[in-house]
């Protein structure tokens, strides 16, 4: 559900301490325990008040969108007139599980374009950051095969993926990624 469900998972977490203290039994503290969560509250209000007099308020329909993460990122993606540098970013900075149904086409992207991007070195280009996976093979023995340097954040994420996923288009790649492997080995020990 998106933003929608944060905004009344937190809404939900200031009002049930009051809905658990009517059943509360002892008389003698629940005048204290009151003020407590009113107290709590104020401060949790303010807080709020601080936290979206600081934000970009274009940003405000996010905390009532149903949008999840994986839709944006999709939205995204696919979105006509977006830069190249904003597809990079919905795709590789984010989990690598919000990219699954679209895996496909960032690689036929990736192919397309990365020639481009080793020439041309925009600010936002790290071939670290992309998956050996989405990289056609050429430019995946170019930039070192097995032993290329990735980003050690991103390597985590990409193990929990491929340890969990079930999808197919996943097991094709690993079993590409093995493939190459192997290739490359057999031709060093040559």
């Amino acid at each position: 559900m998106g933003g929608l469900a944060y905004t009344l998972t937190m809404v939900w977490a200031q009002a049930f301490p009051f809905f658990a203290l009517h059943f509360y039994e002892n008389n003698d503290m629940k005048e204290e325990i009151t003020v407590f969560l009113t107290g709590s509250l104020v401060v949790w209000v303010l807080l709020n008040i601080a936290f979206f007099c600081t934000i970009d308020l274009t940003n405000i329909h996010t905390f009532l969108s149903t949008k999840t993460s994986t839709q944006y990122t999709f939205g995204l993606f696919n979105m006509s007139g977006v830069e190249d540098s904003q597809r990079y970013d919905a795709v590789f900075s984010n989990r690598i599980q919000y990219t699954k149904n679209i895996h496909s086409d960032v690689k036929k992207w990736v192919a397309r374009n990365i020639d481009t991007w080793r020439i041309e070195q925009p600010a936002w280009f790290n071939a670290e950051v992309i998956p050996d996976h989405f990289l056609p093979k050429t430019v995946y023995e170019a930039e070192g095969g097995v032993n290329r340097r990735r980003r050690s954040s991103f390597i985590g994420s990409h193990r929990q993926q491929t340890n969990t996923s079930n999808n197919n288009d996943n097991d094709n790649d690993n079993e590409n990624d093995n493939n190459r492997k192997r290739e490359i080995m057999q031709s060093k020990s040559k």
